[in-house]
């Protein structure tokens, strides 16, 4: 690198010896483990389709050298990495970068820097914004992903103390973390609960006029990534440098979660995952490279978007995203827990108890947690269990006489009250199917004192009626004939999130002692109408 730190790297090239494009991965988790297929693309395959690939543990993990401090030195090593590739003998001087998660994020800070050889970049389930969507959501600090993913950095492959450290306040002070640098970012970015200078000067979405190379953006349904994946390839789309890099930018979004993108579920199955319909990564990202590093332009010919369409089980490809087509159609959280397109009149509001000391559970949605976790506890679960809660409201429809289709983002619109200084609520969209399973689609949370920001927290007073947004990214999906349309509205989502202790105080301040209750209020009248924002689809 520039400074004379050296990262080490792992060479696959054709066997003709001739120059080949080359595809970069650049990696915190271990460059020789799991190349297939998360990490990027499979070695073998990517040589026989003709390209080198160059597989590179990032600065200061495994064996590259340096200190490892998560984004701030991506751009410039990516830039660095890219330019020396390119001048080997070996290559073309055409370079793209593919990689998931992490991996994809240093994409991105890499294509902002303009390395002149990047010619094309694939970022899998990755992120926009390193405050919105990846270590805070809705101003809470998202505490399962974020506490799995440095015990990970540490080099911990146990999970099982993980939970004693969910449940461990305050949450400033985890235990076992103070051992490791993976520890000092932790805290880092508990010590930034605002949208500030910090992650603005991390953040690639501010910085979309930058890249020089267009994305193939691939994201899932249920990945805690969804919003910043969606909303990199929005904003390439709009505001890219050229015309080439607009037109070049791709999307695909299928049923999948952050930790289980290439299987199926627990109790559930889409075709998405085998069989005739299945989705080839590999493939799909080895012909964008062929358009863009090589001269197989073919790719190029198909939609800009593809998108798995759950409840109907099938691929179908759009023009854009979102759709121009959907309608934004509020339906209505209604007394005796009805939901319906049928605007309230005089209604009494509903209320519950919100104890942190016994928050209700994360059950699947968009989430990546740990050890049982991430295989049993993520993606398109039943909700009845929570659902049952004294804690937990349930808004539901009438059965549905026909398809309706929901496609684009989602929004909750509530009007609410609270006992504290400061709370959470959290909004989920299920699809109740005739027997009643109630699988989740979308899941959003708001912290009351970042209801007009997230710049500059505002301070909640009790009692009075907040109209709360809360972003529940996007989803596609049709309730088909006899089932319903359910809202669900909560204060927690634990571990997913982090508790709210409803005091008010600075985060990770609160003790086990210090924690309150709080009553909740939801109103759902003509004056303060509540209600959840569909996308719905007409059929075609």
């Amino acid at each position: 690198m520039r400074d004379g730190v050296a990262l080490r790297a792992d060479v696959y090239r054709p066997d003709s010896g001739a120059p080949a494009p080359a595809i970069l991965s650049r990696t915190p988790y271990d460059r020789t483990f799991g190349l297939t297929p998360a990490a990027a693309i499979d070695p073998e395959r990517a040589v026989e389709a003709g390209f080198a690939l160059v597989c590179q543990d990032v600065r200061g993990v495994h064996g590259s050298e340096g200190d490892f401090t998560p984004f701030v030195s991506e751009g410039p090593d990516g830039y660095d990495s890219v330019e020396w590739i390119a001048a080997q003998p070996w290559c073309t001087g055409a370079v793209g970068m593919a990689g998931r998660s992490y991996a994809g994020a240093v994409q991105w800070l890499a294509a902002v820097e303009r390395p002149p050889h990047l010619k094309a970049i694939a970022p899998v389930v990755t992120g926009s914004d390193y405050y919105h969507g990846w270590v805070y959501q809705g101003g809470a600090f998202q505490l399962g992903f974020n506490l799995f993913w440095v015990h990970i950095m540490a080099g911990r492959r146990r999970r099982d103390s993980l939970t004693l450290q969910f449940e461990h306040l305050p949450l400033k002070d985890p235990p076992l973390l103070d051992e490791h640098e993976a520890g000092a970012f932790y805290r880092e970015w508990l010590s930034h609960p605002t949208d500030d200078a910090y992650w603005r000067s991390l953040s690639i979405n501010r910085r979309y006029e930058r890249p020089q190379a267009p994305a193939l953006n691939v994201g899932g349904w249920y990945d805690v990534f969804l919003g910043g994946t969606l909303e990199n390839y929005m904003s390439l789309r709009r505001r890219g440098v050229s015309q080439a890099v607009r037109d070049g930018t791709r999307l695909v979004v299928g049923p999948w979660a952050h930790g289980s993108a290439y299987g199926e579920y627990p109790d559930q199955r889409f075709d998405a995952f085998d069989g005739a319909d299945a989705f080839d990564l590999g493939g799909e990202q080895l012909r964008f490279f062929a358009a863009h590093l090589g001269d197989d332009p073919a790719a190029l010919d198909a939609p800009p978007v593809r998108l798995f369409v759950m409840g109907a089980n099938r691929w179908r490809d759009e023009d854009d995203w979102p759709l121009a087509r959907a309608r934004h159609t509020p339906w209505y959280l209604r007394g005796g827990g009805r939901l319906s397109a049928e605007k309230p009149g005089e209604e009494p509001p509903e209320s519950y108890v919100y104890d942190p000391a016994d928050p209700a559970p994360t059950r699947g949605g968009p989430t990546s947690l740990p050890g049982r976790f991430l295989t049993t506890n993520t993606g398109p679960q039943d909700q009845r269990e929570i659902e049952g809660r004294a804690d937990v409201l349930v808004f539901t429809s009438d059965p549905l006489d026909a398809p309706l289709e929901v496609t684009g983002p989602l929004t909750v619109v509530l009007w609410a009250a609270t006992s504290a200084r400061d709370t959470d609520f959290v909004a989920k969209l299920t699809d109740v199917e005739p027997d009643g399973c109630s699988r989740i689609l979308a899941e959003g949370v708001i912290r009351a004192r970042f209801r007009a920001g997230y710049e500059r927290p505002r301070p909640v007073t009790p009692g009075e009626v907040l109209e709360l947004r809360i972003d529940l990214m996007a989803t596609c999906n049709v309730f088909l004939p006899g089932h319903r349309i359910r809202v669900v509205v909560t204060s927690s989502s634990f571990p997913r999130f982090d508790r709210n202790t409803n005091t008010g105080r600075a985060l990770g301040e609160d003790g086990p002692g210090d924690i309150v209750t709080a009553r909740q209020t939801v109103f759902h009248d003509a004056a303060r109408p509540s209600h959840v924002v569909l996308p719905v689809v007409a059929a075609r």
